[in-house]
């Protein structure tokens, strides 16, 4: 299992290369590189010159040993283009499909790609479904063709009204091993946002979702704590998750992908020159965690 975290927090204050000898240095494996610039017209992922970019990146992770072992796609599009079927159709699915290729000359195993989740979501559960059945299905042979993997994640919404954090796509148990099952294709696995969990549940915890996805769905990860209150983002054991359950759980099941940090901005207030030691306080804090996972995987103990 690698540590990995995204590079997207140090990019862009100290550039590509830069922010690869500073994960490097921290004592990370991987890392998760976000592909969210795809939602911007002029970026270069989006001219002609895309490839030759991503080999660029590919090869100076290569350089440092470090593998990009996921991507997360593109989400923040204008909610004009979701809900208007040209663009839909012409720039947000065509972009979707180069964010896999892309992916791929990164050598990722999987790409995070969200459901679409645009609307509001109770009460519309199954029309939502049907619409994300369709779209993850014109992704799939795209993903066949690249040899990446689709890593389906649990969302949540804010309430319009009453702006606290409610339920959304695949924030049900039921729900997420649903759409897994009912896509049934080896391109798709489930990406699960630790954090994301506690904002939506009053009884269910980060374990019992490991425990209910399981070995063969659970393939990707997202880490980071926070006060169950809000989106925060933190490093583990800065907020209130129950650690220890969450890495009891992921060794019963003998997970095999990532340990996939999805923070980084922990290091956001911090000097220059006190950022390699924040990054190593990460890596020292996932690298502990990992090797505790590894002792509760069947046939051991912590």
């Amino acid at each position: 299992m690698k540590l990995s975290m995204p590079i997207y927090p140090l990019e862009p204050r100290f550039g590509t290369e830069k922010s690869l000898d500073l994960i490097k240095e921290a004592g990370f494996e991987a890392v998760d590189y976000s592909l969210g610039s795809l939602v911007v017209d002029d970026s270069v992922f989006n001219s002609d010159d895309y490839k030759t970019r991503a080999f660029e990146i590919r090869k100076m992770a290569d350089q440092r040993g470090l593998k990009i072992n996921q991507t997360h796609a593109p989400f923040t599009f204008n909610i004009k283009l979701w809900n208007d079927p040209d663009a839909f159709e012409n720039i947000i699915m065509p972009r979707f499909y180069r964010n896999l290729e892309i992916s791929a000359i990164f050598g990722a195993d999987v790409s995070v790609v969200h459901p679409l989740h645009h609307w509001t979501y109770l009460g519309h559960e199954e029309e939502i479904f049907e619409k994300n059945m369709e779209y993850y299905r014109r992704l799939i042979p795209y993903a066949k063709e690249y040899g990446v993997k689709i890593g389906v994640e649990n969302m949540f919404q804010v309430d319009p009204r009453r702006k606290f954090i409610i339920c959304d796509t695949c924030s049900e148990i039921k729900e997420f091993v649903r759409y897994i099952d009912e896509l049934d294709s080896e391109q798709i696995v489930a990406c699960l946002d630790i954090g994301h969990i506690g904002l939506v549940q009053q009884k269910e915890e980060a374990w019992d979702y490991i425990r209910a996805l399981g070995h063969d769905r659970l393939k990707s990860l997202h880490v980071h704590d926070n006060d169950y209150r809000a989106d925060q983002h933190k490093l583990p054991y800065t907020g209130i998750i129950n650690w220890k359950e969450v890495i009891k759980a992921l060794g019963e099941i003998d997970y095999t992908g990532d340990f996939t940090y999805e923070t980084g901005f922990v290091v956001d207030s911090m000097d220059d020159e006190v950022v390699p030691i924040g990054l190593k306080f990460m890596a020292d804090i996932g690298h502990n965690m990992i090797s505790r996972i590894d002792a509760c995987r069947p046939g051991k103990s912590e």
